[in-house]
């Protein structure tokens, strides 16, 4: 078992995230966004070398993501804009469980736990990995799923669209104040 600390994303997004031990020695830094197609998030060791990536290939109600580890494809994700408690990484066979109100989230198979995140009380997710080959893909997946809790909720990351903008109020009572703002005819 490995224990991590994954910085917060904050409202004013920069694009970094850092991963560090808890002597807070950096091990991992995470870059990029999501929201628009093409978009993608990398992670990147201390040396700053390209880990593993993660590509939103597709927008819209369900957004298409691929996962690649070393410029080589192995998974992919498809989820909601409001992230159900299940969610599946095909080609890995890997299922992801949690709430991105609570920031909660496990990565498993079906025999054994991968990964488990949980908010610290500094606000930084807590990671502990029991897998470390697969490390920078498991935290990767976690810091995707931070990023996307803000898209899911109405605080864009990227550039808007009309997928991550509230949706505007049409109420269909005659005797609305908004009616007075209508031209007469």
């Amino acid at each position: 078992m490995h224990d991590l600390l994954m910085s917060k994303v904050g409202e004013q997004f920069d694009g970094t995230t850092t991963v560090t031990t808890y002597t807070n020695v950096v091990k991992y830094i995470i870059s990029g966004q999501i929201g628009q197609r093409y978009d993608t998030i990398t992670i990147y060791n201390q040396s700053y070398e390209p880990l593993a990536k993660i590509t939103q290939i597709s927008s819209g109600i369900i957004p298409r993501f691929i996962l690649a580890n070393h410029q080589r494809e192995v998974g992919s994700i498809g989820l909601s804009l409001k992230l159900h408690e299940l969610l599946f990484v095909n080609n890995l066979n890997w299922f992801v469980l949690g709430s991105l109100e609570k920031r909660h989230f496990q990565i498993k198979t079906v025999s054994q736990q991968l990964a488990t995140a949980t908010p610290s009380k500094d606000q930084r997710l807590l990671i502990k990995i029991s897998d470390t080959h697969q490390e920078p893909l498991l935290l990767l997946i976690i810091a995707f799923l931070d990023r996307w809790e803000f898209i899911a909720h109405g605080h864009p990351l990227a550039w808007p669209s009309i997928f991550n903008m509230p949706a505007p109020r049409l109420t269909p009572f005659i005797n609305s104040k908004a009616l007075k703002y209508l031209p007469r005819k």
